[in-house]
């Protein structure tokens, strides 16, 4: 009796593996959206980055707040350069922490920002937009560009 259930387990294994793969359904997918989010002070924010032949790098800004909620925008920018292929190192700029740090008293702001690399590589921009304002705590926004020129 044994031996007779040990086979009927052995054909049934044996036939689940041949027949699965030949009715198995795949699960639909879903195309990826963009999430929106939600902020207390911010209605957009936008950040460009291009570098040029010679290396200059443009940094271009864009925030809109709500006029009559946004009181202040902070924004925080530094540059890194990969190194090794795997780390990125922040690049000298001159400024405290490596970084630019602007304060706008608006409810909006648009400008840029240009700065001549010294050498050649791939390089990345993070911008941190703080955005303060009666509509609640600050929106905190962190963008990131790359390019290598």
């Amino acid at each position: 009796m044994k031996k007779f259930i040990k086979r009927i387990l052995a054909v049934t294994l044996m036939l689940s593996l041949f027949i699965t793969p030949i009715f198995s359904v795949s699960a639909a997918t879903i195309p990826e959206e963009e999430v929106m989010p939600l902020y207390n002070n911010t209605v957009s924010a936008n950040t460009t980055m291009s570098i040029s032949s010679s290396g200059k790098m443009t940094i271009s800004y864009n925030l809109i707040g709500i006029s009559s909620k946004t009181t202040k925008i902070v924004i925080t920018t530094y540059i890194e350069k990969k190194k090794l292929g795997l780390f990125w190192s922040r690049v000298d700029n001159g400024q405290p922490d490596k970084q630019w740090v602007t304060t706008i008293n608006s409810f909006k702001y648009t400008g840029s920002r240009s700065y001549q690399l010294s050498s050649s590589g791939t390089y990345r921009v993070t911008v941190k937009y703080k955005v303060y304002g009666s509509g609640g705590a600050a929106d905190e926004i962190t963008q990131q560009k790359k390019a290598s020129y």
